[in-house]
């Protein structure tokens, strides 16, 4: 049986939407890597893909905002123990943020500091939830629509020329090479 487009765009873009609250809360793996596989075959798609991470992002930093607000030493307990999370990293963030949430979530969002530690330093600083997700939306929109359109620049435009599963091979080894990267550099 043959899925229809329709039902299996329907599903990436729940899926997108899934992989946004999980990266939001405890996954250390970011959406932006869904995206940039959708990029390959659809600039379209994967910027309807970024809505619904986005979308997710938002549930997701509000849960870890709530629970912030009601245990913050948990919270704080809960980032150190997700991968690629030091002390240093969360200490980087609240700098970014005392010259505003958006601001620093931007600034954040584009040298990687994950989005989950903003929903906690924010919910510590006494940021009420509605100020904290007017910044998130944007922030976390145009990380996600710069990677999507990144990745359709390079691996749909620039290598158009190569097949699909060469381009989606290079792309996994750009990301498994970006991973290692980042965790040597930032701990396990």
């Amino acid at each position: 049986m043959r899925l229809g487009n329709s039902w299996w765009n329907r599903l990436v873009t729940l899926g997108a939407g899934l992989w946004g609250l999980a990266e939001a809360t405890v996954f250390f793996i970011v959406p932006d890597v869904l995206l940039s596989f959708i990029a390959q075959v659809s600039l379209k798609r994967a910027l309807l893909a970024a809505l619904a991470a986005v979308a997710g992002a938002l549930v997701g930093g509000a849960l870890l905002h709530a629970f912030a607000n009601a245990d913050p030493q948990a919270a704080q307990a809960l980032l150190l123990n997700v991968p690629g999370i030091s002390p240093e990293l969360v200490a980087r963030v609240a700098e970014l943020t005392e010259h505003g949430q958006l601001a620093g979530m931007v600034a954040g969002s584009l040298s990687g500091a994950p989005y989950k530690i903003f929903a906690v330093d924010a919910a510590t600083a006494g940021v009420p939830l509605w100020a904290f997700l007017m910044a998130s939306a944007p922030a976390r929109l145009l990380r996600f629509a710069l990677v999507a359109l990144a990745s359709w620049l390079v691996f749909a435009r620039l290598l158009g020329h190569l097949a699909l599963r060469t381009r989606r091979l290079l792309l996994a080894g750009a990301w498994l090479a970006f991973y290692a990267g980042y965790f040597t550099a930032m701990g396990w």
